[in-house]
């Protein structure tokens, strides 16, 4: 970080001297600092992998004039530098359906779809990145829900309708939400994908165990611009399976809870199927 720091200061890129710097709580590769300006302007530092950081750059780049992302400043190989945002992962925040209404309006609606030839390996389909997420999902599970669900979950993703790709954050959940007065603030730490935005909408419902029903969800959906898709609940069920392997990796104990909304939504999934087979459809 200090090397970071002082290439800031010999290149003067930020037009003001550098009066205070302190580490912050980074990802599991990142490093962080917030640095204070001699000018009264605070800015996050960030290296990472080169990647990770041209990615996370262009994401910033491509999003310029979204109220919910940190501006960029400047970017070089390992490192860039973004404006601070006031604000708290851990702060209380709103009821779950006003935060997903204000992340649906202030960033998700202003996805946009790639170009062929755009950043992405043509030979990328949604299709392949859902099985390969589903299949570490399962080997992380187990034995947490019975062999029939896996089967479930396998045959939902084959299901899912082929759909154009836009840039997604890839990591929209509570966890890189930044709140004040509890209110959603700001979005950090986004890790390039290409997808349909429901992806982003239904990662982010599902990454707390708080408030998991479909009228949360509904109410979210109401802000939506974007298409929904026709199995709503099959894609509620893929992002449950995969957030419950998550869960069981970096917080067991809110498995029960995940378990009893995975029951939940299983049922709406079965019923919907129930009444379409009913109706002939």
């Amino acid at each position: 970080m200090k090397s970071m720091i002082d290439e800031l200061l010999r290149e003067n890129v930020l037009g003001s001297e550098i009066i205070t710097w302190d580490h912050l709580r980074g990802g599991t590769s990142s490093a962080v600092a917030k640095i204070q300006c001699e000018d009264g302007k605070t800015y996050v530092v960030k290296g990472n992998e080169a990647n990770l950081i041209y990615w996370e750059a262009t994401f910033l780049r491509f999003y310029k004039d979204s109220a919910l992302l940190p501006r960029l400043v400047y970017d070089a190989k390992d490192y860039l530098v973004y404006t601070f945002m006031k604000g708290d992962t851990l702060g209380a925040r709103s009821e779950k359906a006003k935060m997903l209404q204000d992340l649906t309006v202030g960033l998700i609606n202003e996805y946009k779809p790639i170009m062929r030839g755009w950043g992405w390996h043509e030979k990328f389909t949604w299709h392949k990145f859902l099985q390969q997420e589903i299949m570490g999902a399962e080997a992380i599970i187990g034995k947490h829900l019975p062999n029939e669900d896996a089967v479930l979950v396998r045959k939902v993703v084959k299901d899912q309708p082929r759909e154009r790709l836009y840039f997604l954050h890839g990591d929209c959940g509570v966890h890189n939400f930044l709140f004040q007065d509890g209110q959603l603030c700001g979005v950090i730490d986004p890790l390039h994908l290409f997808g349909p935005p429901m992806y982003d909408l239904i990662f982010a419902f599902c990454s707390s165990p708080d408030s998991l029903d479909e009228k949360t969800l509904q109410d979210a959906l109401l802000f939506f611009n974007g298409e929904i898709p026709g199995e709503l609940y099959g894609s509620v069920l893929i992002g449950l399976y995969i957030r419950i392997a998550r869960c069981l990796l970096h917080h067991p104990e809110d498995l029960a809870a995940y378990l009893e909304a995975w029951t939940y939504w299983k049922a709406l999934y079965y019923s919907l199927n129930l009444q379409l087979k009913c109706n002939g459809n």
